[in-house]
């Protein structure tokens, strides 16, 4: 008879953890595990099988649970939710100094910044952290030993998402994934205004790249998601006097950039668009997620000196305009994705739908 023998011996030294943290691992696993990959049901619950080796794995997976619940209620989760933050960072840190990383490491390192992305969506104060952090998947991702096609995050590779999206746009073609023509218009014109006051190339990428995947989303939404999966790779590639410039508060035309890039993000990451029927499934605290993104957008412009405010209207009137429930999906989602109707203005410059 054979014996069963795990790939690494478990952790000598306790570590103690709590019921709370028990709540958090939970949660994690059938609620508040990234939307990314898309089926990314069946990859997290396999990337939680590499917990008991790597500490900051499982940190992050504990302050994202938190992070999620707090969202979700009133809880007083937020402490424990940035102590499993920061414990799991600086581990993250120290180990990525290790030479050598094997295949099992990259993938417990790539899904620790995922959590940690997904995590900083959930902080009131998150924005900044949320696009370091997607610049250090990124950096992860791309270095030139990693090959994500054969890890558990292969569906996070760009081919693999591009086919899977395709496939799910394309399923009994559904003219509804488009997006409707008054919104695209509205969101390319204030890219337009917008464009006189930048200068640097990241924020000119930004603008033109913007502008390409809106038009997209309402003729070949397949295409606009492909040429989505590009866009945050600019944040990646730009030194770090860029980036740290390009995210600096004070700079206010970037701060508008950012604000178009959060409202795009916004319409374009359905959660309709996970592809494996959990949809609906206990994901409420995916659009309290989207509400921070609202959030965000109405600090950017709270913080901005008076005469950049007009290059913000159009934003601020379309999420503002969001006063659906975030528990319910197609509530949220049906005047802007649509077949058999129209967004249209109405009194105050907010948005709404009229039958046709």
């Amino acid at each position: 008879m054979r014996s069963a023998a795990i790939s690494r011996p478990l952790r000598s030294g306790p570590v103690i953890f709590d019921n709370d943290d028990l709540n958090f691992f939970r949660h994690f696993l059938f609620e508040a595990y990234p939307t990314l990959p898309i089926d990314g049901f069946s990859v997290w619950q396999q990337a939680s099988q590499l917990s008991h080796e790597y500490d900051f794995l499982l940190h992050s997976m504990l302050g994202l649970g938190a992070s999620h619940l707090s969202l979700m209620a009133p809880s007083g989760y937020e402490r424990a939710a940035l102590k499993h933050r920061i414990i799991a960072i600086s581990a993250l840190n120290k180990y990525l100094t290790k030479p050598d990383l094997t295949k099992r490491d990259v993938e417990a390192a790539f899904g620790t910044m995922l959590n940690l992305t997904f995590q900083s969506a959930h902080m009131n104060e998150g924005l900044i952290d949320f696009l370091t952090m997607i610049r250090g998947c990124w950096l992860v991702g791309t270095q030139p030993h990693v090959d994500l096609d054969h890890t558990i995050f292969k569906t996070f590779g760009r081919l693999s998402y591009v086919e899977r999206i395709k496939a799910i746009v394309n399923e009994n073609d559904e003219t509804n994934r488009h997006l409707d023509n008054f919104i695209a218009e509205g969101f390319c014109q204030s890219i337009k205004k917008l464009r006189p006051l930048c200068h640097s190339v990241a924020e000119l990428q930004y603008l033109t790249h913007m502008q390409k995947i809106a038009t997209l989303a309402s003729t070949n939404p397949a295409e606009s998601y492909r040429e989505l999966s590009f866009l945050y790779d600019g944040l990646g590639k730009l030194s770090n006097d860029d980036f740290t410039s390009f995210i600096d508060t004070k700079n206010h035309t970037s701060q508008l950039v950012i604000m178009h890039m959060l409202v795009l993000e916004f319409v374009m990451s359905r959660k309709v668009m996970e592809g494996d029927g959990r949809a609906t499934l206990g994901q409420k605290g995916y659009y309290c997620r989207k509400a921070m993104s609202k959030v965000w957008v109405q600090q950017i412009l709270s913080r901005l000196p008076l005469k950049y405010c007009e290059y913000g209207e159009w934003p601020l009137s379309f999420i503002g305009s969001l006063n659906y429930s975030f528990d319910d999906e197609y509530q949220v989602w049906k005047p802007f994705f649509l077949s058999s109707g129209r967004t249209i203005l109405v009194e105050g410059n907010t948005f709404t739908w009229a039958a046709r």
